[in-house]
């Protein structure tokens, strides 16, 4: 079979829901990449924060997206999937948005981290919708197309670079979140129209034991007797750790004490990124569908991630950003489209019902454990940004080793079946 009958017989397996996510998602995923690459930038020239007070208010956020998400997996069974998720995924991206417009100190700038945590409420409702009614075997093609889109987003950031060149760092950002709520808009009023309620969720919305907070309970005792389940919540809760921390690669891009660049070069990082990326997401990762592929397939993105974080760390210029981007997009490439979809299907071999509340759970864990991470990190980055890189490098280290680890335990089993 041929690569592109390949792509159009996996699109056509996906469910209803599955399709009208990964196609609208572009219309978060490219304004939302621009704003995340510049708002720290915003932070310190235009609101005049410290790495300290943004770290703290990163940190706040990661505080209020701890709860939220145990709410998000309950009134998911309770009262379905798409009602929950369309009203309050609309209320807080769009509120949070509108804060972000207005900001101009640091009171605003909170409330407008407060907004933006209550957004992780619908983090596992998204998930379910985006694969239950759609077999095991396809959800790497869906997690793939869903990293293409955030990749895209990345890959357009130099648009977001000539606009900041262009108009300034505050007015610049103002114009982003402009086109952020204007963009999200129509994907809310075309996601409205098309998604539909899941099987699953039809299901548990009748059950009234496994639907309450109660059913936690049964989750975590079985979760606890699967070890892989384990493992992956663990790296995901390192991968946190990691993304809580890349807030502060902008400003060591174009601090003079990290690379220097300007504020247009900057976002050379994450097109050259989506480069490599790209053809990764598009042609690999949706062909891969065992445990085995899955390990490896982290294990290769993990190194990719080490080495380009020491390469960042060596990098005096433009072209030692270059190769960092290039490493980090195989790293972009499977450790969220991979990881996630590991996770899903391992939900999937104990019980679909349970997928909810355990991708809860994981949100909530990683967001707990987590708490103090942006304000660490900007306080390590106060100190000097290269301790910044080199606590993104030691960050990287234990996902590969967990990924070594997983690997092998995979290996054992499979041979164990055979």
């Amino acid at each position: 079979m041929s690569f592109m009958n390949s792509v159009v017989v996996g699109f056509k397996n996906w469910g209803r829901n599955a399709k009208v996510l990964v196609a609208t998602e572009p219309l978060w995923s490219i304004p939302m990449s621009w704003i995340f690459f510049y708002r720290s930038i915003f932070l310190r020239e235009a609101v005049i924060l410290t790495e300290v007070e943004i770290g703290i208010l990163s940190s706040i956020y990661t505080a209020i997206a701890s709860i939220f998400p145990l709410l998000g997996g309950y009134l998911a069974d309770k009262f379905g999937r798409k009602r929950v998720f369309m009203i309050l995924d609309s209320l807080t991206w769009l509120s949070a948005l509108t804060i972000w417009l207005i900001t101009r100190d640091i009171v605003y700038a909170l409330i407008a981290y407060i907004l933006e945590g209550f957004t992780s409420i619908v983090y596992p409702i998204w998930e379910c919708l985006l694969v239950e009614d759609t077999e095991p075997r396809y959800r790497s093609g869906i997690y793939a197309y869903v990293s293409t889109a955030y990749t895209i987003g990345s890959m357009t950031t130099p648009i977001a670079g000539y606009i900041i060149t262009i108009k300034g760092v505050d007015l610049g950002c103002r114009i982003l979140f402009v086109l952020a709520i204007v963009s999200l808009s129509a994907m809310y009023i075309v996601r409205w129209v098309y998604l539909r309620e899941t099987e699953v969720g039809y299901r548990l919305m009748k059950e009234k034991t496994l639907s309450s907070f109660k059913g936690y309970g049964e989750v975590l005792k079985a979760v606890a007797c699967e070890r892989i389940l384990l493992a992956l919540i663990l790296l995901s809760i390192i991968n946190s750790a990691y993304y809580n921390s890349v807030l502060y690669t902008p400003l060591y891009l174009v601090d003079s004490r990290g690379v220097g660049l300007t504020k247009g070069e900057a976002s050379i990082l994450p097109f050259c990124s989506s480069i490599t990326s790209l053809p990764l997401l598009s042609i690999i990762v949706p062909r891969i569908s065992s445990r085995i592929g899955y390990t490896r397939a982290l294990f290769a993105g993990y190194l990719s991630g080490l080495a380009a974080t020491v390469v960042l760390l060596l990098s005096r210029n433009i072209y030692g950003v270059i190769a960092t981007g290039i490493l980090l997009g195989l790293y972009s490439a499977v450790g969220y489209s991979i990881s996630r979809t590991f996770l899903t299907n391992e939900v999937e071999s104990v019980d679909n019902r349970y997928r909810a509340k355990v991708l809860s759970v994981t949100s909530t864990l990683s967001s707990m454990i987590n708490l103090a991470t942006p304000a660490a990190v900007g306080y390590i980055y106060s100190l000097h940004p290269k301790l910044f890189v080199t606590t993104l490098s030691a960050i990287m280290s234990v996902c590969l080793l967990i990924s070594i680890l997983l690997g092998a335990y995979t290996r054992r089993l499979s041979s164990r079946t055979r």
